[in-house]
C-alpha cells in the first residue's frame, strides 16, 4: 500500500472531528504523490495536491517502432527520427508514416535549414544527412571524423551552417552547406556534448555528459562555463528571453556512455544495460549567470525541456511518462501523463504541438482549447481483505461525478465489476464488495475546476488471528554471584508466551485459562475484570497441585468490533510443567565410612545432589545408576579417609529439574 494511503485505525479521528467506527478505515487522497499515483486524461495534477483540468492530448501509435528520439517540425508537418532502423516518419495531424531511411540505427537529432530542408543526426557512425521535405530524398551531408553519436543538431541561419554535438570525444562540429565538418569546440568538459541551443546573438549553448556543464561558444568561438551543475548529465536545454532551463541528471554510478532516454545507447545488446533511472533536477540560468534549481525529483530522471510561452517550462521524464509543468515560482502539475515511460522529445511551441515517446515510439499532438474529456482515475486501492463498502465524499470547487468500480485481483480486469453510476452528491458506494477499488473522477469543463480530496470509507472483512507457539519458563532471575552455581532457582511463577498472526491488525484482548493433563475442566487463570492485552503473562501457581498443565489461549477482537462480527481464536500449549515442591532425601545413614539414602520427588527427575562436611565446600554426588533421570535416586559416597577422628557433620542437599531443594544432616563419627 502507498505510503500516502493513510489507512486510518477504527478508533481513529478524521481530520474535521468525527471519528471513524468500529473497525471502519478509509483511503484519503489528498497530495500531489496521491493523486499522480493514477491516472490523468484532460487533467493534471499539481505540486500543491490537487487535481485540475489539463492539456488535450490525442495519441498517434507508431506501429511498434520501439523510440522516437527526435523531432522537428516544418509548417503543419512533424518529422519523427527513430529507432532501431533509422526511420523517419512524417505526421500530418492524422497518423504517422513512414517519409525517410537513413539506413542508420538510429535517428538521434533533427533540424531544419531556413530553405526547409531537413537535417538528420543518427547513430552509430556519426552521420549527418539532408532529406527533401517534398521527395525524401536523402543524401549523405557529412560524415563526422571521430564520432560514434550525433546527439543534437542546430542550424545556423546566419551563416547557413548545421552544427553538431557529438560523443565519445566532446566535440561540436560546423557543417558548411558543402558538408565540409570543422571542429568549433574540443575539450575535456565531457566526453558527450549532448544538447545545443542557440541564443539571441548568435551564441551557442551546448550541454555535456559525464560532467553535467553547460558551455557558451560564441560567434567569436570563445567558449565560456555558463555554470558546472552538480550532476553527472546534462540531457537538454532550452534558451528563451535570454534564460536558459537546463535539464540535469545525476546516476548512481556514471556509466562508460550517455543513454538515450535511460535506455542503452546503440547499438543495444552489444552495450547490454537495462534502462536506469537516476534523479533529475530542472534549473535556470539568467542573462546574468545566476543559477536557480526550479525542481529536484529522486524518482525520475528527466530527459527533454521547452520553454512555454509564459515564462513557465516543460520538462519531459525518463519514468513514468510524464510531462512537468513548472512555474517561475518553483510550483509545478503534472501537465500530462502518458502509458509510455519516457518522454524524449518536445515540441509544444510549434504550429502543430507535439511529444514524442520512448519505450514504446508514439506521437501525442496537443489540441487547442478545453480538453474534450477530463477524467482522474485513481490507482487500485489494496484494503487488503474482502470489504464492504462505505460512503465517497471529496473537497473541491466545481461540480465532479465521481465512480467506483471493484474487484479482487490487484490489476484491474474482465473479473472486475463495471463503473458504478455517478455520484454527483457524496454518498454510499454502490459497487460489490471486494479486495480493491478504484475511483474515477469527471471533471466538468470549466477551467475552474479543482479537486483537491478524495476519501474512501470501508469495513475490512474481519479476519481470525492465528496463535501459536505457547511456551512457559521460569521469569528472568538476577544472575548468581556464585559462577559455578548453576542449579536453576526455585519459583512459583511461570512466564506464559505466545506468538500472534494478526492479518488485519486489530486490537486483541487476551483471556488465559488452565487444566490439569488428565482433567478435561478449563479453569480462568485471572478474573474477567483483568483487561490483558499483551502476548504474555507471568502466572503464580503456588495455589495449585504439581502436575502438568495446558494451557489455553484466547485471542479476541472484540475491542475493534461489535459482538457480532468479534472472532475469538484459540490456541493450546503443549503439557507444562508446575512443579513447587522440593524433593525428600529419605533413609540418610552412616554405614562402615559410607553415607548412603535415597531422593524422592513427586515429579522428577532428581537433578542434583551435593555433601559437604563441616560446612566445607559442596561435593557433586552421582546416583548409584550413574544418570540422573528418575523422580527417585539412591546415592552413596565414601568420606575422606583423612578426616581426623572425631564427629563431623556431613550435610547433603539434592534439587529436582525445577530448582527446588532438599536439605538434610547426619552426625558421624570417625577414627584413625
Amino acid at each position: 500500500m502507498s505510503s500516502w494511503m493513510r489507512t486510518l485505525a477504527f478508533v481513529g479521528a478524521l481530520a474535521f472531528g468525527a471519528s471513524v467506527g468500529a473497525g471502519t478505515r478509509s483511503f484519503i487522497i489528498d497530495s500531489a504523490d496521491a493523486f499522480a499515483a493514477g491516472e490523468l486524461e484532460g487533467t493534471a495534477v499539481y505540486s500543491t495536491g490537487s487535481v485540475r483540468l489539463g492539456a488535450s492530448i490525442e495519441r498517434f501509435p507508431m506501429g511498434g517502432v520501439p523510440i522516437a528520439r527526435s523531432v522537428a517540425a516544418i509548417g503543419g508537418d512533424v518529422f519523427i527520427g527513430t529507432g532501431t532502423e533509422g526511420m523517419i516518419y512524417r505526421f500530418d495531424g492524422k497518423k504517422a508514416t513512414k517519409f525517410a531511411n537513413t539506413g542508420e540505427l538510429l535517428v538521434s537529432a533533427l533540424t531544419v535549414g531556413t530553405d526547409r530542408t531537413l537535417y538528420a543526426g543518427t547513430i552509430p557512425d556519426g552521420r549527418v544527412f539532408k532529406i527533401d521535405p517534398k521527395t525524401a530524398k536523402v543524401t549523405r551531408y557529412a560524415t563526422l571524423p571521430d564520432t560514434q553519436f550525433v546527439w543534437a543538431l542546430e542550424y545556423d541561419s546566419k551563416r547557413r551552417r548545421v552544427i553538431a554535438a557529438t560523443g565519445p570525444n566532446g566535440k561540436v562540429f560546423a557543417i558548411d552547406p558543402l558538408g565540409r565538418a570543422t571542429v568549433l569546440y574540443e575539450g575535456n568538459h565531457g566526453s558527450h556534448i549532448m544538447t545545443l541551443a542557440r541564443g539571441d546573438r548568435g551564441d551557442l549553448y551546448a550541454g555535456t555528459s559525464d560532467k553535467a556543464v553547460v558551455l557558451r561558444i560564441t560567434s567569436a568561438n570563445r567558449v565560456d562555463i555558463v555554470h558546472d551543475f552538480p550532476g553527472n548529465e546534462i540531457t537538454a536545454i532550452d534558451f528563451r528571453d535570454g534564460k536558459l532551463a537546463v535539464a540535469m541528471n545525476e546516476f548512481g554510478t556514471p556509466p562508460p556512455g550517455p543513454t538515450v532516454g535511460g535506455a542503452p545507447t546503440p547499438p543495444g545488446p552489444s552495450r547490454g544495460r537495462p534502462p536506469r533511472a537516476g534523479k533529475g533536477q530542472l534549473w535556470t540560468v539568467d542573462a546574468d549567470g545566476r543559477a536557480k534549481k526550479l525542481l529536484a525529483r529522486d524518482d525520475t530522471h528527466f530527459t527533454s525541456v521547452e520553454w512555454s510561452g509564459d515564462g513557465g517550462v516543460y520538462v519531459g521524464t525518463g519514468k513514468g511518462g510524464q510531462i512537468l509543468r513548472v512555474e517561475p515560482d518553483a510550483s509545478y502539475s503534472i501537465w500530462a501523463k502518458v502509458e509510455e515511460r519516457q518522454i524524449l522529445g518536445l515540441d509544444l511551441q510549434a504550429k502543430r504541438p507535439v511529444f514524442i515517446t520512448g519505450d514504446g515510439a508514439a506521437v501525442y499532438e496537443v489540441e487547442p482549447g478545453a480538453p474534450k474529456k477530463a477524467v482522474w482515475v485513481s490507482e487500485a486501492l489494496d484494503t487488503r481483505f474482502r470489504s464492504k463498502w462505505g460512503r465517497l465524499t471529496w473537497r473541491g470547487d466545481g461540480r465532479f461525478a465521481l465512480q467506483t468500480r471493484s474487484g479482487n485481483t490487484e490489476e484491474p480486469g474482465d473479473t472486475w465489476s463495471p463503473w458504478s453510476r455517478k455520484l454527483k452528491r457524496q454518498g454510499q458506494i454502490k459497487s460489490p464488495p471486494g479486495r480493491f477499488i478504484q475511483i474515477k473522477a469527471t471533471f466538468p469543463s470549466e477551467r475552474s475546476a479543482n479537486l483537491r480530496a478524495v476519501e474512501l470509507f470501508y469495513l475490512p472483512q474481519n479476519q481470525p488471528v492465528v496463535i501459536s507457539n505457547i511456551q512457559g519458563g521460569p521469569p528472568p532471575s538476577k544472575p548468581s554471584t556464585n559462577d559455578k552455581d548453576v542449579s536453576p532457582k526455585p519459583t512459583t511463577l511461570l512466564k506464559l508466551t505466545w506468538l500472534v498472526q494478526n492479518p488485519d491488525g486489530d486490537p486483541l484482548r487476551y483471556r488465559l485459562s488452565f487444566r490439569e493433563e488428565g482433567q478435561s475442566v478449563w479453569r480462568p487463570m485471572f478474573t474477567e475484570d483483568e483487561v490483558l492485552t499483551k502476548n504474555q503473562y507471568v502466572w503464580d501457581t503456588n495455589s495449585i497441585p504439581d502436575g502438568y498443565y495446558v494451557v489455553r489461549v484466547e485471542a479476541s477482537d472484540e475491542q475493534a468490533n461489535p459482538r457480532d462480527v468479534a472472532i475469538r481464536t484459540f490456541g493450546y500449549s503443549e503439557p507444562l510443567r508446575v512443579d513447587n515442591h522440593p524433593p525428600v532425601i529419605e533413609s540418610l545413614k552412616w554405614r562402615r565410612g559410607r553415607i548412603r539414602g535415597r531422593v524422592v520427588d513427586a515429579l522428577g527427575p532428581v537433578s542434583k545432589i551435593q555433601f559437604s562436611i563441616n560446612g566445607g565446600r559442596w561435593q557433586e554426588v552421582f546416583p548409584t545408576d550413574r544418570i540422573f533421570d528418575h523422580p527417585t535416586e539412591s546415592f552413596e559416597f565414601e568420606l575422606d579417609p583423612e578426616l581426623p577422628a572425631g564427629s563431623h557433620i556431613v550435610a547433603v542437599r539434592a534439587f529436582d529439574a525445577s530448582g527446588n531443594q532438599a536439605n538434610r544432616e547426619i552426625t558421624v563419627k570417625t577414627k584413625r
